[in-house]
Order: C-alpha cells, then sequence, then structure tokens
C-alpha cells in the first residue's frame, strides 16, 4: 500500500523567512513587529494545510473494485472521510466528492472486496485456542497424540490446575478408545485428570482420574433418565469408557479449573485472528449462556476491548437459552444484558438455541427422520417441540431474533416448523431468523426458507468428502440421508438467501477455503454430491451482504456503497475468475476497519 505526500513549500525555513524579511530594513521600527505577524500568518497557514491534509478523506484507486452493490457492481475508485464510504464509481466523479488534499490509496491492480462477514463464528473460544494446546482436528497416531500430551504440559498450554486439558481432538480420535485409555489411564497420567475435547465441541473423552472428580460414576449415570445417559458413552454393565457428549461434558470440565487463558486475551487474540483473514464483522452465536445472568464473560471481554478501542470488527451476538424453559425470565435477562452491552461495535442480537446434537459416530445426536444404522436411535431432539413453537414464537413477538442449531433433518424441520408458528401467530416477516449448519435437510422443507424468510447459515468447508463424511457418517445413515448432505445449491434454487459461515474454531475460519470446497465439494476421500456446488459468485455473497442480513446489518456493512462503513479486504487475485484450484490459496494484502488499516501483511 503506498499513498501521495503532500508537497508544501517549506514556508518556515530560513530561506523562505529571509527572502521575505529583505524587503524591510533592520533599523525599521516595524521590524520586530512585521517579523512577528508574519509568522503569525505563517503559522496559521501551516495548521489550516495540516488540517486540510489530515481530514481523514481518501480515495481508493487503481484497482479492481468489487462492491457487491447489484446496481454498480464494479468500481474504478471509492472515496471515504473518516470511517465512511462517500462515493464509488469513476475516478473522476469520485474526486469530486472529496476535498483536494484527501490522499490517494494505491491498490496497485489487487482486488478489493467488502470486509469479510462470518455469520456464525466462536471468536473469542478461537482466540483462546490459539493460546492453549489444541490438536487443530489433526488425527494423532498414539505416539503423536502422547508426544503432543507431553509438549502442552511441558508448556503449560494444557494445564488446568494439576490436570491436562487438550482441545481440537479429530472426531475419529474417539473410534479407538482402547488407545486412549492405554495412553491416559496410566502413568504418568494416573492420578493426573485428563479431558480431550473434540473440535465439534461436543463430543470429549475423560480419563478415570477426572470422572472420579467429576463424580461420573455408573451409579450416577443409571440414576439419570434414559435420554440422558447416551452422554456418557458407550458402556458395558460394570465400566464407563470415558466418552462423554453434549451436556456430560460440562459436567466433566466443571471440575477443572478455568483456562489461565482470559476471555480478554481470547478476545484479542481472535479479533487479530480473523482480521487476518479479511473478517470485520461476525455473529459470535453462543456469547454465554443466558443462566450466566449479567456475569457473562464474553460480552464482558467484547465490551472491554470496545472501550480500549481494541475491537476492530463489528460483533453481533446470541447468548444461549433453554427453550424447554420459561420465556419471561430468559426474555428479561435478555433485555437486562442488551442495556448493559449494547454499544460500539458490540450487538446482543437474541437467543441461541440447540435443536439437536452432531451426526458422527459415535456420538451419533444428531435429530434424524430415518434411524441410525448402529443403533436404531433416531438422535436426540433437544427441545420439546411444542416448547420450541411457544418460545420461538415469544421470541419473535418481542423482537428477540432466533438462532437455531440444527444439523439433522428432523430438528431442521422442527425448526421451521416454529418459525412457522411464530410467522403465523405474529404476522411477521420481519425478523430474519436463522437456522446454522443444516447437514441433512429434507427436500420438503426447502422452500421453506424463503417462505418464512429463514435465513440458511451453513459452513460449507464441511461440505466434502473426508474422514468425517465417509468414515464417520456413512456408513451410520441411511443412503438417501447421506446424499443429501449440505444442501447449499437446492436452498438457493428455492430461493433461500444463504449466510457463509465457519463455525470457528470448530474449523478454520479462512472463508476462501470454504469457498472453494463449496465450488468444488472435492476432498481427501473424493466429491461429495456435486449435483450441491454453489457458484463463486453467490459464495461471495454469503460471505459478504447476505452474512451481513443476519447480523442485522446489511444498512451498514456487507457492500461498497456511499454511505456505509469503510471495511475493505485487498486481496492477491481475482476471486471471481481464478481456478477453483487456487481460490483457497488466496492471500490477504490489507484489512480496513472503519478507514483504518487493522492487518496489514507487510507487518507480519
Amino acid at each position: 500500500m503506498s499513498s501521495t505526500i503532500f508537497s508544501v513549500f517549506p514556508i518556515t525555513s530560513p530561506p523562505f523567512f529571509s527572502v521575505m524579511m529583505q524587503q524591510f530594513s533592520p533599523n525599521d521600527v516595524c521590524h520586530e513587529m512585521l517579523r512577528r505577524s508574519f509568522l503569525l500568518v505563517l503559522c496559521l497557514g501551516m495548521i489550516s494545510l495540516q488540517a486540510q491534509s489530515t481530514s481523514g478523506e481518501k480515495i481508493l484507486l487503481n484497482g479492481n473494485i468489487y462492491t457487491l452493490n447489484p446496481q454498480r457492481p464494479v468500481a474504478e475508485a471509492v472515496a471515504i472521510r473518516g470511517d465512511r464510504i462517500v462515493a464509488v464509481g469513476d475516478l473522476s466523479s469520485v474526486r469530486r466528492n472529496v476535498g483536494k488534499h484527501a490522499s490517494m490509496i494505491d491498490l496497485h491492480g489487487k482486488y478489493l472486496l467488502p470486509g469479510l462477514v462470518d455469520s456464525h463464528n466462536h471468536a473469542i473460544k478461537g482466540g483462546v485456542r490459539l493460546l492453549t494446546a489444541d490438536a487443530d482436528d489433526e488425527l494423532l497416531s498414539f505416539d503423536e497424540l502422547a508426544n503432543f500430551a507431553h509438549e502442552a504440559v511441558q508448556t503449560g498450554k494444557g494445564v488446568r490446575g494439576g490436570g491436562l486439558y487438550i482441545t481440537g481432538i479429530h472426531s475419529a480420535q474417539w473410534t479407538n478408545v482402547i488407545i486412549l485409555d492405554s495412553l491416559f489411564n496410566n502413568a504418568p497420567y494416573t492420578k493426573k485428570p485428563v479431558l480431550l475435547l473434540g473440535t465439534d465441541g461436543h463430543t470429549a473423552w475423560s480419563n478415570a482420574a477426572l470422572l472420579r472428580l467429576a463424580g461420573i460414576t455408573n451409579e450416577f449415570v443409571h440414576s439419570l433418565p434414559n435420554d440422558q445417559r447416551t452422554y456418557y458413552g458407550q458402556r458395558d454393565e460394570s465400566q464407563l469408557n470415558g466418552l462423554l457428549s453434549e451436556q456430560a461434558i460440562q459436567k466433566a470440565r466443571r471440575a477443572l479449573p478455568p483456562s489461565p487463558v482470559t476471555p480478554y486475551q481470547g478476545a484479542l487474540s481472535g479479533v487479530r485472528h480473523l482480521n487476518s483473514l479479511g473478517i470485520t464483522a461476525w455473529l459470535d452465536p453462543a456469547a454465554g449462556h443466558i443462566d450466566d445472568g449479567l456475569q457473562n464473560e464474553a460480552l464482558t471481554a467484547y465490551a472491554q476491548l470496545a472501550n480500549d478501542e481494541l475491537l476492530t470488527a463489528h460483533v453481533a451476538t446470541t447468548v444461549v437459552a433453554d427453550a424447554n424453559g420459561s420465556t419471561t425470565p430468559q426474555f428479561k435477562m435478555l433485555n437486562e444484558l442488551q442495556r448493559k452491552y449494547n454499544g460500539k461495535h458490540v450487538d446482543v442480537l437474541g437467543l441461541k438455541i440447540f435443536a439437536d446434537g452432531v451426526l458422527e459416530y459415535p456420538t451419533q445426536t444428531a435429530a434424524l427422520s430415518l434411524p441410525y444404522s448402529n443403533s436404531g436411535s433416531f438422535g436426540s431432539l433437544m427441545v420439546d417441540p411444542g416448547h420450541l413453537n411457544a418460545f420461538v414464537s415469544a421470541a419473535d413477538r418481542d423482537g428477540i431474533l432466533i438462532h437455531i442449531h440444527a444439523i439433522g433433518d428432523r430438528a431442521v424441520s422442527a425448526s421451521l416448523d416454529a418459525i412457522g408458528a411464530a410467522r403465523n401467530q405474529n404476522k411477521n416477516s420481519n425478523l430474519p431468523h436463522s437456522i446454522t449448519h443444516l447437514q441433512l435437510v429434507a427436500p420438503g422443507d426447502y422452500n421453506r426458507f424463503a417462505e418464512l424468510n429463514v435465513l440458511p447459515c451453513m459452513q460449507l468447508l464441511w461440505a466434502t468428502a473426508d474422514r468425517y463424511t465417509i468414515e464417520l457418517v456413512k456408513p451410520y445413515i441411511d443412503a438417501a440421508l447421506f446424499m443429501g448432505q449440505y444442501p447449499a445449491k437446492s436452498l438457493l434454487k428455492a430461493g433461500a438467501t444463504l449466510c457463509g459461515a465457519s463455525d470457528w474454531p470448530v474449523s478454520s475460519a479462512n472463508p476462501f477455503a470454504a469457498i472453494s470446497i463449496a465450488e468444488s465439494r472435492k476432498g481427501g476421500m473424493g466429491v461429495l454430491n456435486a449435483r450441491e456446488t454453489v457458484s463463486r459468485i453467490e459464495m461471495i455473497k454469503a460471505y459478504t451482504i447476505n452474512a451481513a442480513k443476519l447480523l442485522l446489518m446489511d444498512k451498514k456493512i456487507g457492500s461498497i456503497e456511499p454511505g456505509k462503513q469503510a471495511d475493505f479486504v485487498l486481496v492477491d487475485r481475482d476471486v471471481l475468475a481464478v481456478d477453483e484450484n487456487l481460490i483457497k490459496h488466496t492471500q490477504i494484502i490489507w484489512t480496513m476497519f472503519g478507514g483504518k488499516i487493522v492487518f496489514n501483511a507487510k507487518d507480519e
């Protein structure tokens, strides 16, 4: 990046002053008065020129500018004043909208996009994982896992009190519990509590020391209702095997001390990482739980970051709620959270609901219309449909945005039913409620997204043939369900507004990696359902103006138009035309938020 230098004659230099003062005799009685007056005028002029040159007006030019505004999809130049866009178009007309002292930012022929928007991103959790022991979804051999655990202890990154805590474990790691048992239930971990958290956040494994510490015993598990026992893993009559899912993970995790990395540190780390990927806005869909009350650590961290002027992104949030519970106290707390935290760059929009879990073996808590072949189970619908309908209808009536986690087709149908009930009851379609993940959607539900104004929030980096889909899903579900995974194109054809998302740190937050997979559906084990590929331009829209709609910010961000905030990302290649094998390698040159460069690759 380069900008012009203002060429201002050095009016305070000795030669200039000497030439002017030669017009007066040194003996002139007015000499001193004239000298002082002249210096005052010069100083005022200098201040005026400096004010003009630092007015905050800039013109971005000499690049390829993709606006995402259908009325003017490309432009020669963009003018900004402070943190706002004031003109977009050809260079001559853009120049007329700013003063003659506006600085010029040369794009050097590179490609400018609006700041990217992620509609489902756990930025604080991701930032914490960057600073702690995280296996980054790599499937590790016995020796690799042993070495990773040893290093996590030595560096302290995995230490929680006297225990060991590792995140980012690949789901295929759970298929051989014997290896985990032999490694972490023997020295040096016999008395050291160990918790391994899956990258999906829905599955974990605990050694015997932690199970004892957490009070997870056979007696405890057998005292639970049948539908909750499955969260404590496969087991015989006498012994638990350490596998945990859903709410069982929370019970084990509470037995360990909290992370030594604070939410503030995680937020700062997460923001920097996302800015480096060109992301300037996101929805944090699980910014604490409504039961946390006003002691919400995630929202406090974002607010503190904003107060410190270090929150270089727009953050919209939803707080996890219990749709089986009473609406009155939860809605009241949400309103209190909004009054306390909504402000500069941070907004609490509404509530998140978990309709089900995940599809992969061995967890299999996603709610399906057809049973899992290995167990005969239909998965876990985590909210009673009647309660879900009542909860969503009440939220919609009160202007509370709802964001629903639904992976199985039965959970998606129940979620659409609930939003449909709200639309019918309240006669309101303005609030763009959303359903996220959508690994399986019944074909009969495709049209309902557009009809009900429900935004599909999809993580299409997952829509590929890899060990997850081929080894941990395909053998266990009906073939028709398997062939319908991640039906992005079908939803688009049915009129839905597709929103791009990563679910970071469950997987990479890099939008261009997701765009590559969405376009090809190619993975290490083949192609997954090629008829559901999505075009490049639709994916760029998904990560800009469409995602901005889910954040209720499409009037402010998501495209390059006058009046919107000056959020941009400059990339090194033509993201609309480059070969599909190269789009994933797109490099960020710089990211601008509110008219200021917040990431520059040259500085890294």
